[in-house]
């Protein structure tokens, strides 16, 4: 007896080792696949799966509980359009990321909006799991563009060479609240090669193109341009928070609603490091004043290598470090298009200085922001030039980060976001269902066939029942032998 349950136990530990090495599927989207709807995919899919989907108009909208997912846009960029309904999921976004480790890619999201009872803040993504990885996607005309919280202290969020454009629709900041191209709070938070413009216009009072609570900001290589939208802040961080930001262009429009071009602690100093690291940026105002740094009480400012253009004072902070160039002709390429690189004589080139580091993270710039979404590798010819671009950059080849995803800052974040009434995500809308992932847990894998042999399950991979068939065969077998040898003993 004692021997048979030893066996048993051997049967139910090869069974779990079998379901727990399930190697990861792909599972298509689109006409003539096997899934019509993208989100009948993610119901479908188990931790770690890929979610492939085919060029076209999709509709619905789900939130993803299923740690690992990637969901990504193949042979072109689908469009995920719920401009129709003002039910997205949780009446909260078109993807509500609950799980861990979720990856979307080279999506299009447009069209999120729940009505003004409801809060009019629904979004293209909203994100309360850790290391959820944006990329390559168009987020716009959205009421916001990405919202999200960490539920877990020291959760990380990147996003990375994706355009968010045209967000902030409805009434939100009319309703206790505001609406945002981006609006989160995380432990750490990678924001690179992104360009962020433009918010709404068909009401006056806007948001931020990027605003952040996270306890630490890494905001690299960016282009955030309010050109014709009716944006406030270019970069708000109200709570402060240890801040990196190098190799920014950063643009006021002419009708932008605030004057400051980034504003640092203006809610409170409430995240436990307020420094600032600001190097070889381009600031650019176009508005008629204003101020391009504005950071609250004891907040602290490294500044190197900065171009500031346009009217205003340079900094609350003042004075700056003579690296930093106010008041100059840059020689822009083309300043009416955007075009801030550096023409042969301008003021600013060889200008900068070694800007040294940020605890252990290195400030020279390595790349530029190439449009629209890339990167590349930035000249370096033992000398720096003021502002985002180096003049002599190869534009010609792209980054690593454009093919394979950048590298990203390496120290851990510290802590989780504060919890202020101000929070992204911060509860649901008034009538928010329940929470929970949708959709139905995906069918049990066929039963094996005869013998040895292994069924293999619908995505490919061997099913944990062709494992458990394996096993009791084997104990049934040596049992055989026993009985067999006991007989011919007697």
């Amino acid at each position: 007896m004692r021997t048979i349950m030893l066996q048993a136990a051997l049967a139910t530990t090869i069974l779990a080792t079998a379901t727990s090495a399930r190697a990861a599927a792909t599972l298509k989207v689109g006409p003539g696949a096997t899934y019509t709807k993208p989100c009948d995919a993610v119901a479908a899919a188990h931790a770690n799966d890929v979610i492939e989907i085919a060029p076209g108009t999709y509709t619905d909208s789900c939130s993803i509980g299923v740690a690992g997912l990637t969901l990504k846009g193949v042979g072109g960029r689908p469009k995920i359009d719920l401009s129709g309904t003002d039910h997205p999921a949780q009446y909260k976004g078109i993807y509500v990321v609950e799980a861990d480790g979720v990856r979307i890619e080279n999506l299009e999201l447009t069209g999120a909006h729940i009505s003004d009872d409801n809060g009019a803040n629904a979004a293209g993504i909203r994100v309360t799991g850790s290391d959820l990885v944006v990329r390559g996607c168009y987020i716009h005309d959205n009421q916001n563009g990405i919202l999200g919280t960490e539920s877990k202290a020291g959760s990380n969020l990147t996003v990375e060479n994706t355009e968010l454009a045209h967000n902030a629709l409805g009434n939100g900041c009319n309703l206790g609240g505001c609406t945002h191209n981006i609006y989160v709070s995380f432990g750490k938070l990678l924001f690179q090669y992104n360009w962020s413009h433009d918010v709404a216009n068909d009401t006056a009072d806007k948001g931020h193109l990027f605003k952040s609570r996270s306890k630490q900001n890494f905001i690299l290589y960016n282009r955030l341009t309010g050109e014709g939208g009716l944006d406030s802040y270019e970069v708000n961080l109200p709570n402060g928070g240890l801040t990196v930001l190098v190799g920014n262009v950063i643009q006021k429009g002419t009708k932008a609603g605030n004057p400051t071009l980034l504003s640092y602690g203006e809610e409170g100093l409430s995240n436990p490091d307020t420094r600032v690291f600001a190097v070889n940026n381009t600031f650019v105002n176009d508005r008629s004043g204003g101020l391009f740094m504005n950071l609250a009480g004891t907040a602290t400012l490294t500044a190197h290598n900065n171009l500031f253009v346009g009217a205003g004072n340079v900094s609350n902070k003042d004075p700056l470090s003579t690296d930093n160039l106010a008041g100059i002709d840059p020689s822009f390429v083309d300043a009416a298009t955007y075009d801030y690189r550096l023409k042969p004589g301008s003021l600013a080139v060889d200008k900068g200085v070694a800007p040294g580091m940020a605890d252990a993270f290195s400030l020279v710039p390595a790349f530029e922001y190439l449009g629209p979404m890339k990167s590349v590798p930035r000249k370096d010819d033992g000398k720096i030039d003021v502002g985002a671009f180096e003049l002599g950059t190869d534009l010609s080849g792209m980054a690593a980060g454009d093919a394979g995803g950048g590298g990203g800052p390496g120290s851990a974040a510290d802590g989780g976001a504060g919890g202020s009434s101000g929070d992204p995500g911060g509860g649901g809308a008034g009538n928010d269902p329940a929470g929970g992932a949708n959709g139905a847990a995906p069918a049990a894998d066929g039963a094996g066939s005869g013998g040895c042999s292994m069924t293999s399950a619908p995505d490919g991979t061997t099913s944990a029942a062709g494992f458990f068939a394996v096993a009791l065969g084997l104990i049934v077998a040596r049992r055989a032998r026993r009985r067999s040898a006991h007989r011919s003993a007697i």
